[in-house]
């Protein structure tokens, strides 16, 4: 496999992965931000603003990847090391928003319940 295949191959990987968790998400994601933002536009764009920050991360951390031109055997472990950096930079951005949000969720002022 050449090194224009290779490239290609590990950003449509990735791409899939972080769309595919970033589509299961979105629904929870949603409810949970019109309970966090008031109005439901608040909560669209903060919705839109999370699912671009999931996938365009783990695709800049695959963007900088320069595959070598190796055999077979060589370029699928630099495959796989490439993805294991593009699925660390999908955790690292799944992870800060969880802290995020979770952080708003504990700390953002509440209707007294009546």
């Amino acid at each position: 496999m050449n090194a224009i295949a290779l490239y290609f191959v590990q950003i449509a990987i990735t791409l899939v992965v972080c769309s595919g968790v970033v589509i299961y998400l979105r629904r929870s994601l949603g409810r949970m931000l019109v309970d966090l933002c008031k109005t439901e536009e608040r909560a669209q764009f903060w919705l839109v603003f999370s699912s671009i920050v999931l996938i365009a991360l783990p695709l800049i951390f695959g963007m900088g990847y320069t595959p070598a031109p190796n055999d077979a055997e060589a370029a699928f472990f630099e495959l796989a090391g490439q993805l294991k950096m593009n699925l660390f930079g999908f955790l690292l951005a799944l992870v800060s928003t969880g802290f995020i949000l979770s952080f708003f969720a504990l700390f953002a002022p509440r209707p007294d319940a009546k």
